[in-house]
């Protein structure tokens, strides 16, 4: 097996781990993330030449103000920019069509469950869910 798709592995199972504590606690914990940045980084290192800094600094940047807004969690931001650094920039673009793709039906589901299940008025989406699923889809297809 090469070294890509062990790190690909090793980085499904963390986002295994993501997908967890995302439903069970609403978290995404920094040392789960910078596991992933880390494994992605030694990713990046095979198609140096098409790692972007500044598509990453853009979705950093974008992700931070959207997390001040609330629109969006900062474990949520982190966990993107994480896996796009091991992505090419054109696999960065297909990756976050997927995420979002991905991000309907959950978000879907999600509100049924609140409307049917739940007395809180309160509405919080897993959406780490939603962005392993981007990251899994890009490898399948």
């Amino acid at each position: 097996m090469k070294v890509e798709g062990m790190l690909t592995i090793a980085i499904s199972i963390m986002l295994l781990f993501v997908c967890y504590t995302d439903i069970r606690c609403r978290k995404i914990t920094n040392a789960t993330t910078l596991l992933i940045f880390l494994l992605s980084l030694l990713l990046a290192f095979h198609h140096p030449e098409d790692l972007s800094l500044t598509v990453l600094l853009l979705l950093f940047c974008i992700g931070f103000v959207f997390s001040i807004v609330g629109v969006i969690g900062a474990g949520d931001v982190k966990l993107v920019c994480a896996l796009s650094t091991g992505l090419s920039t054109t696999e960065i673009g297909s990756f976050l069509f997927l995420m979002g793709m991905a991000g309907i039906p959950l978000t879907l589901l999600t509100c049924l469950y609140y409307r049917l299940f739940s007395r809180n008025n309160a509405i919080t989406i897993p959406y780490g869910i939603a962005i392993c699923s981007g990251y899994w889809l890009l490898w399948a297809v």
